[in-house]
């Protein structure tokens, strides 16, 4: 009888892992394990192609965290949207100049994030032209994700229009050859913490 259950609790489960309501839930990947509880925090990435039936983004990864288990079903949060390293390299071309920036902000519902913008000129430029684009991606882009929920967020950023509001705004300055978020993620809460902290003993001073 012992043996008997022993073999039971060791018998593994299919899991289905499922994205958010973003995508429908749709599968993006499945598992077995003994353990379901294991999958809690576990990580995985999909190309976002597969999730739209869109293949202009061929070059983009969805990251995913497991955060619950529903039956026979492993829900997934969006963590992060990255374009494909290879895919940014063919983005410079002669002749032109790359805003690379990373900075963190928060959302409207306070979820701290890293986010990487890149910006590719028509044609070489001056430094404070270039010093100006980089200061107007920051303000616009801190003072746009702050007035959005995360989810929110994610839509914008899946269906362009964040990038596309973006364009609009550094046209005005010089124009722009490729508009982009490189890689948005959740930062560390720690690293809120300190960068807070840095804030206040400036302020002290």
């Amino acid at each position: 009888m012992a043996h008997e259950q022993v073999t039971k609790a060791k018998k593994k489960q299919w899991f289905s892992i499922v994205a958010p309501k973003q995508f429908e839930e749709a599968v993006i990947g499945e598992t077995l394990v003994y353990d379901p509880e294991s999958m809690i925090g576990k990580t995985l990435s999909h190309n976002l192609m597969n999730l739209t039936d869109d293949i202009k983004r061929q070059n983009i990864n969805i990251h995913f965290k497991v955060t619950e288990l529903d039956n026979n079903k492993a829900k997934t949060t969006i963590i992060g949207y990255e374009i494909m390293p290879s895919s940014v390299k063919r983005f410079v071309r002669r002749n032109s100049e790359k805003v690379d920036l990373s900075f963190a902000c928060d959302t409207a519902d306070n979820v701290f994030l890293r986010i990487k913008p890149l910006i590719v000129t028509r044609a070489d430029v001056k430094g404070s032209v270039a010093a100006k684009l980089r200061h107007n991606v920051v303000r616009h882009l801190t003072a746009a994700i702050k007035k959005l929920k995360y989810d929110e967020l994610i839509n914008e950023l899946i269906t362009h229009k964040i990038q596309s509001e973006m364009r609009a705004v550094l046209n005005k300055i010089y124009p722009v050859k490729v508009c982009e978020i490189r890689y948005l993620g959740l930062e560390q809460t720690d690293k809120r913490e300190a960068k807070e902290a840095v804030v206040v003993e400036a302020k002290a001073e």
